[in-house]
């Protein structure tokens, strides 16, 4: 069996029994986090499907069908994504009509949908009517990270299949195996799931300014410094000017919080800060669970207002304002 797809061996075994057996269903749903292999699952299918070079059972990944899929160049393979924001009823329909025409290679025609919570109501209520009359020999496959978004209807004609994320350690070694460093790695794998993701962040430079910022804004709310109030305006907002780096401020001191009480109770934990390892021991012996939980709610509250698009250094002055006042009430 092809060990291309190791991210989910699992379930990769279940498709090579069903693909033995025969026993594939018409449609696929795969749940799961942004990184935990769906993509990589549905083009080994796929490649599984067409490959005449199978001796299992599943694709042997090398021959030029196996090549020509995983390079999208395959006729009766069709991939679709979201144009712009959204996947709109002309991709679903043009996508109907693909498939009232004859495979051009075989019989069989497979169709991989990605982001499909993405949907509009007309494609997805489209798209329904596709799956409750398929034509022919049709595999598809949705994937999505989101499936509480997706009609009822569209849910009960797939097989769902769930894609669990990946523990912390082997997401850790994924990433130092890519040739980042195992400090910026620790910290990546608390911001993302998805490799290629951590690899984009990984190349910001900015980010090592941005974490060590955030920590010395930290150190100033911890030791109650009224500074922590100044250093939004002087240091913190030059840095975070975009939103994208405002919500991931957010997300780094949720990070740096959730060090510290995992420190209280787990001594395997993975540093996410872990250039900071021996402060964040000493700050876990000040700080009660409740205190951590509550500094965490005024930062959860922060992103909710950066959502709705309060302007963001009166957000991080507020957190500041609060978070001071939890660690000097010790509550």
């Amino acid at each position: 069996m092809s060990t291309q797809t190791i991210k989910q061996p699992s379930i990769q075994r279940l498709f090579l029994q069903l693909l033995n057996q025969k026993t594939l269903q018409h449609a696929y749903l795969f749940e799961g986090k942004a990184g935990t292999g769906k993509k990589d699952m549905a083009m080994w299918v796929t490649q599984s499907l067409y490959c005449p070079e199978s001796r299992d059972g599943g694709a042997c990944q090398t021959c030029q069908t196996c090549q020509r899929i995983r390079s999208h160049y395959h006729p009766d393979v069709i991939e679709i994504e979201p144009d712009g924001q959204s996947i709109k009823i002309g991709q679903v329909r043009s996508l109907k009509e693909e498939f009232t025409k004859s495979g051009m290679e075989s019989r069989r025609k497979v169709v991989i949908v990605e982001d499909v919570e993405k949907m509009t109501i007309q494609a997805a209520n489209s798209l329904l009517k596709f799956l409750e009359e398929p034509d022919g020999e049709i595999y598809l496959f949705l994937l999505t990270t989101a499936k509480h978004r997706l009609l009822d209807t569209i849910l009960s004609r797939c097989q769902l299949i769930h894609f669990p994320q990946l523990p912390k350690d082997e997401r850790l070694s994924l990433l130092v195996e890519r040739g980042i460093s195992q400090e910026k790695a620790a910290l990546l794998i608390h911001l993302t799931s998805d490799a290629d993701q951590a690899q984009e962040l990984a190349e910001r430079e900015e980010l090592v300014q941005l974490v060590q910022t955030v920590w010395k804004w930290f150190s100033f709310m911890s030791k109650k410094d009224d500074q922590a109030f100044v250093y939004v305006h002087t240091d913190l907002m030059p840095l975070a000017r975009e939103k994208k780096d405002q919500l991931m401020v957010m997300d780094l001191v949720l990070i740096l919080l959730q060090d510290i009480l995992n420190c209280q109770v787990s001594e395997s934990h993975i540093y996410a800060f872990e250039k900071y390892k021996e402060t964040i021991q000493s700050e876990a012996q000040r700080f009660r669970p409740l205190a951590i939980a509550n500094m965490m709610e005024v930062i959860l509250n922060g992103k909710k207002m950066l959502d709705s698009n309060v302007a963001a250094q009166g957000i991080f002055e507020d957190c500041s304002l609060q978070i001071v006042d939890v660690i000097r009430n010790k509550r």
